[in-house]
């Protein structure tokens, strides 16, 4: 009896405990780049979007077997240095296209690139063309 006492009593514990708890998260800043510009300032690193090299992705309100991809052409500007790279949306690391990469301890991911096609419509100006990445260290 005791036993399942002193169980109960520890399970309540740790319980209330782990509620309690405030949970750290690191989260990664979002940075936004329009079509031929940079991330938000110029303090570095940044990254700019050079140019969208492909963009296959299935268009809105229209059925694909595959969800295609989206290539764009990216530098990224760190101590003085500009890497220049490829990177693709859904990640072809074989292929040579991968969605996130590493440069000098900086990590890199290619999250998204908004507006998605359109069926309806013809493509979206380059102002309205905004790729998304987390960069964290």
């Amino acid at each position: 009896m005791k036993n399942i006492f002193f169980r109960f009593v520890l399970f309540t514990l740790v319980i209330t405990c782990s509620a309690s708890c405030k949970k750290n998260f690191k989260t990664d800043d979002i940075n936004t780049a329009t079509l031929h510009s940079c991330t938000r300032s110029q303090i570095e690193p940044y990254i700019c979007f050079d140019s969208l090299l492909q963009d296959s992705r299935c268009p809105v309100g229209s059925e694909c077997f595959w969800q295609g991809t989206a290539l764009i052409k990216v530098s990224f500007h760190e101590t003085s240095q500009t890497h220049v790279f490829t990177m693709s949306l859904k990640g072809f690391p074989g292929l040579g296209y991968p969605a996130d990469t590493t440069i000098n301890g900086y990590r890199i991911i290619f999250i998204d690139l908004k507006p998605s096609p359109n069926i309806n419509r013809v493509g979206p100006k380059p102002s309205e063309m905004k790729a998304f990445f987390s960069i964290s260290h």
